[in-house]
């Protein structure tokens, strides 16, 4: 299997690469005889130039749909090609009746470009988070359908500040990436979480409709804040004390997802080795239930808990932790 090859491709290199995108021709008349604006000439190459012709696409300006431009990209390498395409989104169409899909003054940290794997990767600062649901809703899709308009790309990830936006391994393209200007619905998703009975005596599964907004956090994510909110099934315990707070959970590697409580999740909890077993196993059971994973590491302001002598907990949670099968109780135990 050849070697994966990442080109780095840093975000102010693209400046230099709007040139390719932007050469306008003479200035056109400012209104048609009607009153209405003349149509902006799209970008050229200067002639002799080889190129490629590539559809960019926006949104149309009253936000009801999408369409394209075509445009003349040089063809290059694809690290520069890359770079020409998305100067060209972030200036924005040449024509009135579309609307721009990166909205101004958002940056983008860095680009890499697999090229063994036909992939580009995208980083955005922090910010971004900051953008309604709508405009990263089109700004992912203006990226996505243009880029892999390119024949040497097939898949992009997208990173906030070194974070992955969707959940790891999970590859946007033009399969999963709808073309709309709507913030879609969270999805309702059916889960399994376990939560003690109130004798203690073990854990019993609870299926809830959790809706995941993958614009919003992982999966892991929504599935733990459900956990905290407590069970709805008469009979059981809540399994996190309600007042618990995480930092954030990450699907790690395949196998492996992260917890990272705030420093409450110590103070709140009121000791006993039963009821931290409970508390553990409840979080561990749960998450294990999501196809794949198989461990759960934790830890408290981003670091492992180690059995000191002083902890609060008995149990070593230095290292991940496999389910326990033992502690689940059937209906009938129950």
């Amino acid at each position: 299997m050849p070697k994966k090859k990442k080109q780095t491709i840093k975000w102010w290199n693209i400046i230099g690469a709007a040139a390719l995108a932007v050469a306008v021709g003479a200035a056109s008349f400012l209104f048609f005889s009607r009153g209405e604006p003349a149509p902006v000439p799209l970008p050229t190459l200067p002639p002799g130039v080889e190129s490629i012709m590539l559809d960019f696409h926006f949104p149309t300006a009253d936000l009801g749909g999408w369409g394209h431009e075509a445009r003349q990209i040089e063809l290059t390498d694809e690290g520069a090609m890359i770079r020409a395409v998305l100067s060209g989104l972030v200036e924005g169409p040449a024509q009135a009746e579309f609307a721009a899909s990166i909205p101004s003054g958002l940056s983008i940290l860095s680009i890499e470009f697999a090229e063994a794997a036909a992939r580009v990767d995208i980083s955005f600062p922090e910010d971004f988070h900051e953008l309604p649901s709508s405009e990263r809703i089109i700004l992912i899709g203006s990226m996505v359908y243009t880029l892999t308009g390119l024949e040497f790309v097939d898949n992009l990830r997208f990173f906030v500040d070194e974070e992955p936006l969707f959940e790891p391994y999970v590859l946007r393209n033009r399969a999963n990436t709808a073309l709309t200007v709507d913030a879609p619905e969270p999805i309702p998703e059916i889960f399994t979480l376990y939560f003690p009975n109130d004798q203690m005596t073990g854990l019993v599964a609870e299926q809830r409709s959790i809706p995941i907004d993958v614009l919003v956090g992982y999966r892991e994510e929504f599935i733990v804040q459900a956990l905290i909110d407590g069970p709805t099934t008469p009979g059981l315990s809540p399994a996190l004390p309600a007042n618990t707070n995480f930092n954030s959970v990450r699907r790690a590697v395949v196998d492996l997802v992260f917890v990272d409580f705030t420093a409450d999740f110590i103070t709140n909890f009121g000791g006993g080795s039963l009821a931290e077993q409970m508390m553990i196993y409840s979080l561990v059971n749960t998450l294990t239930e999501i196809s794949g994973v198989r461990l759960v590491q934790i830890f408290i302001e981003g670091q492992p808990i180690h059995d000191d002598g002083q902890s609060t907990f008995h149990m070593d949670l230095s290292q991940p932790i496999v389910r326990n099968e033992a502690l689940i109780l059937s209906a009938e135990d129950n």
